[in-house]
């Protein structure tokens, strides 16, 4: 419940936690007498909602709704014309409390703002830009754009790792079963002879003995080493650990960073154009980051900026950047062109994390044949020795 001009009012509105809500319902302007978390079917259905709405779904309606307020309807004559098309699906369901919102009156932003679980900040300051330009289409155009560019190269981040991965886990299983059932079986007749069995035929023996006994010890240990990584990762010193070593990893580290350059400067460049300041749009972009690391170091960077620092020396300060993107950065605030320098360095660093992937896909499948190889050779190795150790004995 919040008092606005004297009036108390009740309402429901989605935030990531109770501090998060009193702190924006200040800073709207709102005295809160009461913040009550709602429970039962009311929650239940939201999480629902989130679920069911589709990320193609929310992309066709912003295209449709850009194209409606370009052709001269109001912001609630367009959200009405996209509800009728189909006012049983969630969006419409949602879409009809924040037309119901604007025409209280509502800003644009704020009436979207409530529904943080299912709007990203990035759309609703997108959206908050619009409104101080008076060009809510090309805010959302620009919004719609920077989606569709992001999708692509995640599309093909997946991509490239699909079949690798595929590669590296039917390589594991036929080794498994070759372990399991393959070796015991042809060293079964070695073990019932007096010949002395080679070292490798021994190791080979005992590894695959061993690994048959306690394969569900095995399984039992991998589970928990899993699941303990897991919640090691959840923690904050955790993630902050894992996200650190993943920069380092050689080759990999170097295409995660490039990728998450790519993005951050992806994301600056649409919210700078929509009008909003530089710390702003620094704050508000870290918030894309996937990696914990990268975004600590990006927070840092928003409070020297607070200070007086350019946004050029602060990400040089860091250390955690390359070098070649912070001389750019350097070279568009000069210049008074930091939003085309952001965009320049998206499209390259996209087109270098293209290429790695490229070369990494290119490679992986050879590699992985050699390692498989060898340790096919191994096994081959290890089962004819003794057969041709027999054979010398009885000859």
């Amino acid at each position: 419940m919040t008092e606005m001009g004297g009036r108390i009012v009740e309402e429901t509105i989605t935030a990531d936690s109770k501090a998060i809500l009193i702190k924006r319902l200040k800073k709207e302007g709102n005295f809160v007498l009461e913040i009550r978390r709602e429970e039962g079917f009311g929650s239940l259905k939201k999480g629902i909602s989130r679920r069911r709405i589709k990320a193609n779904d929310l992309l066709s309606f912003n295209r449709e709704f850009s194209v409606l307020i370009r052709t001269g309807l109001s912001i609630v004559a367009a959200l009405d014309a996209v509800i009728e098309k189909d006012e049983e699906s969630e969006l419409s369901k949602i879409l009809k409390k924040i037309r119901d919102d604007i025409t209280a009156g509502e800003s644009l932003s704020g009436a979207f703002r409530k529904y943080s679980n299912i709007f990203s900040k990035l759309y609703v300051a997108s959206l908050q830009a619009g409104e101080r330009s008076g060009n809510i289409p090309l805010a959302i155009s620009r919004y719609i754009e920077y989606i569709k560019k992001m999708s692509d190269i995640k599309q093909k981040v997946i991509s490239a790792s699909v079949y690798p991965l595929i590669l590296v886990m039917a390589s594991f299983f036929v080794l498994l079963f070759l372990l399991i059932f393959v070796v015991p079986v042809l060293t079964e007749s070695f073990l019932g002879s007096d010949t002395q069995l080679p070292f490798i035929t021994v190791i080979l023996v005992n590894f695959s003995t061993g690994l048959k006994s306690y394969v569900f010890y095995v399984l039992f240990l991998l589970i928990c080493l899993v699941a303990g990584f897991y919640y090691f990762k959840k923690s904050d010193f955790g993630r902050l650990c894992v996200d650190r070593w993943k920069l380092n990893i050689p080759f990999l580290g170097d295409l995660y960073l490039h990728y998450s350059i790519s993005k951050l400067t992806r994301t600056l460049n649409t919210v700078l154009s929509g009008g909003i300041p530089l710390v702003e749009t620094v704050k508000l972009s870290s918030g894309t980051l996937n990696n914990h690391f990268l975004k600590l170091r990006l927070d840092g960077v928003v409070k020297s900026m607070e200070e007086g620092e350019s946004f050029s020396a602060s990400l040089l300060k860091t250390k955690a950047f390359p070098s070649m993107a912070v001389r750019m950065i350097f070279a568009g605030e000069s210049g008074g062109a930091l939003e085309q320098v952001l965009d320049d360095i998206a499209d390259f660093y996209a087109s270098d994390v293209d290429i790695k992937l490229s070369i990494l896909t290119s490679a992986i499948e050879p590699a992985l044949m050699v390692i498989m190889g060898f340790i096919i050779g191994f096994i081959v190795l290890a089962m004819y020795m003794p057969i041709f150790q027999l054979a010398g004995a009885t000859a």
